[in-house]
């Protein structure tokens, strides 16, 4: 029987998930906001995309020897509250400059709460003896599309961009405060060694769909509101619907994904996964209307919803490599598609235009259909 005390640690994971996302909904919402207060073209704003990418994986080696020092618990709560603070100074930039050493400073407080949430995440699941990866990132993928309907009804109620983001950041700070009481804490381990490690061959598959499901996530995250404003033509107010429809079929896909799993198989949920999503990318390309692109965005959320969950799992169980170096190896690499997906978007949208760039997208979800059955089959499925 599952300890009652587990219980709680559970919800309080789940909290931080959430809160986490909650963050990550609210930036997206901001974009489209961020380029018409500072006239901004595609390729600038991939400036400050690409420094929140970046000051995540930069501090992502040391976060990772920080949280073997002083317990994952800990680094979570300090990254948790670096994260509600640093969100706001976004908002506060007057020019470009300004806007992307913000993002850096933002972001990296985001990859070092995504680094020692998800090890603390895994903590609470040896605990639990099951696994229940997935439904941490449905929160995280709830909490994304409370952001961003939030954003959006604070955005229809005439609040600027500062006001909307103290007021988001303030809800994640208490957010994290009460779910800090029961947060699981765990030994610390060994300080010797860094933080950082190549993927080694047995996994190095795993990393690289990891990292291509990267890069079509966070193009959803950071591009569909804008595609939505200026491809399909939806209004400020209505452009946020494309990431809450990613964001809503993601979060109830993660909620069956143990489900899915153990139905289908790893590797046929993530080819299935792949073929869903280069069909909504392809709808929303070949059809940009408000209604079709967001059907199609909800498509993208739907297949992606497991893979990057399944990934995390079979790394964790890969031969010869320990569970945490195993997750470890797969997010360091896999990250990298956040940092060059949405900049490669906004570069591309610029010489070729947001619709086209699609196809890049489209290509990614090719080769994960193409790459999962080799890359997952080492892996067993419990």
């Amino acid at each position: 029987m599952i300890q009652s005390n587990l219980y709680y640690a559970r919800m309080a994971t789940s909290a931080i998930f959430f809160g986490n996302g909650f963050g990550i909904g609210t930036w997206a919402a901001q974009l489209p906001r961020f380029k018409t207060a500072l006239d901004l073209s595609d390729g600038e704003l991939s400036l400050a995309l690409l420094a929140f990418a970046l000051g995540a994986v930069v501090l992502m080696p040391v976060v990772g020897w920080f949280a073997a020092r002083i317990g994952s618990r800990t680094a979570t709560l300090i990254a948790a509250f670096a994260f509600a603070a640093t969100l706001l100074l976004p908002g506060l930039a007057p020019n470009l400059p300004y806007l992307v050493a913000a993002s850096l400073v933002a972001g990296a407080s985001n990859g070092a709460m995504d680094v020692s949430m998800n090890t603390n995440a895994t903590v609470v699941e040896s605990a639990w003896n099951k696994a229940i990866m997935s439904s941490f990132h449905a929160f995280f993928s709830l909490g994304g599309l409370a952001g961003a309907t939030v954003s959006g009804l604070l955005i229809a109620g005439g609040f600027d961009i500062p006001s909307t983001l103290l007021l988001s950041c303030v809800g994640m700070g208490v957010v994290f405060l009460v779910a800090s009481f029961w947060t699981l804490d765990d030994a610390k381990g060994s300080t010797e060694g860094h933080g950082f490690a190549w993927p080694r061959e047995t996994i190095i598959g795993l990393a690289v769909l990891t990292l291509l499901c990267f890069m079509v996530e966070g193009a959803m995250v950071d591009w569909t509101a804008i595609y939505l404003k200026t491809v399909a033509g939806a209004s400020l107010e209505t452009a946020v619907a494309g990431f809450a429809a990613f964001s809503l079929t993601m979060t109830v896909c993660r909620f069956m994904g143990d489900f899915v799993v153990r139905r289908l198989g790893r590797s046929r949920t993530v080819r299935l996964g792949g073929l869903l999503a280069a069909f909504g990318l392809a709808l929303a390309m070949m059809m940009p209307q408000p209604m079709t692109a967001t059907i199609g965005f909800a498509l993208v959320g739907l297949g992606l919803a497991n893979t990057v969950p399944v990934l995390f799992s079979a790394a964790s169980q890969a031969e010869g490599v320990p569970p945490s170096m195993g997750v470890a190896m797969v997010a360091t690499l896999g990250y990298g598609g956040l940092l060059m997906g949405p900049p490669l978007i906004g570069f591309s949208g610029d010489l070729i235009g947001l619709r086209p760039t699609l196809g890049l997208l489209i290509a990614c979800a090719l080769t994960i259909i193409v790459m999962s059955q080799r890359a997952l089959r080492p892996a067993k499925v419990v």
